[in-house]
């Protein structure tokens, strides 16, 4: 029997302020949404401690929670910094949340309902870091990779409005650590054998679990030069001075997390390289979903900014399979997770650019920042039905849902 797959929008108007960066749990019968970034609310305070005037105070501790994607309520302001790309995950009976991309913060807090939270570390023994890979697995929470320092954003338009240029690459680092309570970690290994990277979200962390396995399925990290730009940053005439990305498609996966197999190396996965993405393990299957990657030898994708929407499975993590007509327009830094045995999307960062803004944008970066578009909708993927393999199956999505063609 085949398998097939369809999208359906279960809000296109969520309650809570368009973000990304954000992360989506499913805890005790509900979807928590937490934190994230709205890069308008200096100029309109629409997250709950969200400030003005720089990344930091753009950012939230917000967490709503919704019984089926579609409704949603305010649960709580927590008492955590608001944070973006930070690490979110059930273990033990509760939510936690580790560090964030902003400031890179080393905290560890755990919550038993989603309102109230406690700080269970302060700090921890590994490294400071943003962009970090998380993970439960084997009765512990895992984490590994990133950057240290703040890997990701600062306020880069202030900085290039005044001839700054941009600080150094921050140091990379490919460590792995584990903890059963957030306050004792172990140090698996310092020098795993994958490339150094983060910059993944997903179902249980960005690092999903399949085949008593944990999966690395590609990723990427923040530099300085280089040939690769970041699609806000891609005029090659100020390479030097700006941020660039760097991106992979290979494939790991590991039984211990100091063991490490190379199912595919890079470039020899089907679907492009990718940072931002969402990766989960659903339906006995890996998944990657959406993500970005440069525009600057992709000429054509300067209009998407380098977003992406390609829907990728594959069950062993060697053999993939594209899933055709993605409804949900291109985006980065989603949030996803498994709810009611179907995957659930939200959230996200959508640019879209017009060719007088791409053209005004290689002489003044500024004009980028007004396009950005955060989405603010829910997306619900399901298995429609089974089928004889013999019949040639599509999905068409429709506003009332995924619709099946078969033929022979």
């Amino acid at each position: 029997m085949t398998n097939v797959y369809g999208w359906s929008c279960v809000s296109s108007e969520v309650a809570w302020s368009p973000r990304d960066g954000a992360q989506l749990v499913s805890f005790q019968g509900k979807l928590f949404l937490l934190g994230g970034w709205n890069q308008y609310a200096g100029e309109k305070p629409d997250l709950a401690g969200a400030g003005a005037g720089s990344f930091e105070s753009e950012v939230c501790s917000e967490v709503w929670c919704s019984d089926d994607g579609g409704s949603w309520s305010l649960g709580a302001t927590a008492p955590w910094s608001g944070r973006h790309m930070h690490g979110a995950v059930v273990h033990d009976c509760h939510i936690w949340v580790i560090g964030a991309e902003n400031g890179t913060p080393d905290d560890v807090w755990k919550s038993k309902d989603g309102v109230n939270w406690e700080l269970v570390a302060a700090t921890v023994p590994w490294q400071e870091r943003g962009n970090q890979m998380v993970t439960v697995f084997d009765g512990s929470i895992w984490v590994m990779g990133g950057q240290v320092g703040a890997a990701g954003q600062t306020n880069f338009v202030a900085d290039l409005k005044a001839g700054k240029p941009f600080p150094p690459a921050p140091p990379l680092l490919r460590d792995v650590w584990r903890t059963k309570d957030g306050l004792s970690w172990q140090l698996v290994t310092d020098n795993a054998p994958w490339a150094p990277r983060g910059m993944i979200t997903g179902a249980n962390g960005g690092v999903p679990v399949l085949h008593g396995r944990m999966w690395i399925l590609g990723g990427g990290y923040v530099g300085t030069g280089g040939t690769t730009l970041s699609s806000l940053r891609y005029d090659l005439e100020q390479q030097p001075r700006l941020k660039t990305r760097l991106f992979h498609n290979d494939v790991w996966s590991s039984a211990d997390g100091r063991e490490w197999t190379c199912h595919l190396a890079e470039g020899k996965a089907p679907w492009p390289a990718r940072s931002y993405h969402d990766t989960a393990a659903w339906d006995g299957k890996l998944w990657v979903l959406g993500g970005h990657r440069g525009v600057a030898d992709h000429a054509a994708e300067v209009a998407t900014d380098g977003n992406r929407n390609d829907v990728w499975y594959s069950a062993d993590g060697e053999h993939w399979e594209e899933l055709p007509l993605t409804p949900w327009s291109r985006r980065h830094a989603c949030a996803i997770h498994v709810h009611q045995d179907a995957l659930f999307l939200a959230a996200g960062s959508a640019v879209t650019i017009s060719a007088e803004q791409a053209e005004l944008s290689k002489y003044d970066f500024t004009h980028r920042v007004e396009s950005a578009w955060r989405p603010g909708d829910v997306w619900r993927l399901a298995p429609v039905r089974t089928t004889p393999p013999s019949v040639s199956t599509a999905v068409i999505c429709t506003p009332e849902g995924p619709e099946l063609l078969s033929g022979s």
